[in-house]
């Protein structure tokens, strides 16, 4: 059902909680639960590509796989991760976290709470960087 102040189709789309691969007349659109669970699933399997992804979608709904599915659905993924981006950045924006380094003078208790009377030491914190080496050995 078109709303009277929506002028494009993928504004119509976004409202019923779909996300089409075009700009201005999209033939082809995905549900932003599919999007969030693709995104979350990565999260979890970094292997699980957006090819597999594909193909899986293409199963379910019983229709032979094609390529340029591969490509609206990867492109409707970067839209949606930029529409999650740009919604982040409002949101920290709002509740006065857009500094770079909020998040690491505010986010640690341990290392950033002060008790009154409190000695100073000779380092106020350390920070340890290992390139995520460490979480090379985690599966």
């Amino acid at each position: 059902m078109a709303r009277p102040h929506h002028t494009f189709p993928n504004e119509n789309l976004i409202y019923h909680r779909y996300l089409g691969c075009s700009p201005i007349y999209p033939t082809i659109a995905i549900s932003l639960r599919t999007l969030t669970i693709f995104r979350q699933a990565c999260r979890a399997c970094p292997h699980f590509s957006i090819h597999a992804q594909c193909k899986t979608l293409c199963h379910f709904h019983n229709m032979p796989y094609r390529p340029y599915l591969f490509q609206q659905l990867t492109q409707a993924f970067d839209v949606y991760l930029e529409i999650i981006h740009c919604v982040d950045q409002k949101i920290r924006v709002a509740l006065n976290r857009s500094a770079r380094e909020w998040r690491l003078r505010n986010e640690c208790p341990a290392c950033f709470y002060r008790v009154e009377d409190e000695p100073t030491l000779t380092f106020d914190w350390f920070v340890s960087i290992d390139g995520n080496n460490s979480l090379k050995r985690w599966d």
